[in-house]
C-alpha cells in the first residue's frame, strides 16, 4: 500500500524482526536486563534534571553563548 511504501526499509526490518519474535512466543519485555534500584536512579536523576531548568532562559542562552 502506499503508507507501507513510505516506510523506510531499516523500519520495516525492525517490524519484521518484532514481528517474528512476537509470533515466536518472546513476546516484549521492556524492563530486560534492567533493575529496580537502576530505574528508581534514572527517575530521580530525571527528576534532579527537570529543577535544574533556569527560570530566565534567555539570561542562560545568553551566558552559554558568552
Amino acid at each position: 500500500t502506499m503508507r507501507r511504501n513510505r516506510i523506510k526499509p531499516e523500519l520495516m526490518e525492525a517490524l519484521q524482526m518484532l514481528k517474528f519474535s512476537v509470533k515466536a512466543g518472546r513476546g516484549l519485555d521492556f524492563t530486560a536486563g534492567t533493575s529496580k534500584k537502576a530505574e528508581v536512579m534514572r527517575m530521580e536523576l530525571a527528576a534532579t534534571d527537570q529543577t535544574l531548568i533556569p527560570e530566565d532562559k534567555t539570561a542562560f542562552i545568553a551566558h552559554l553563548m558568552s
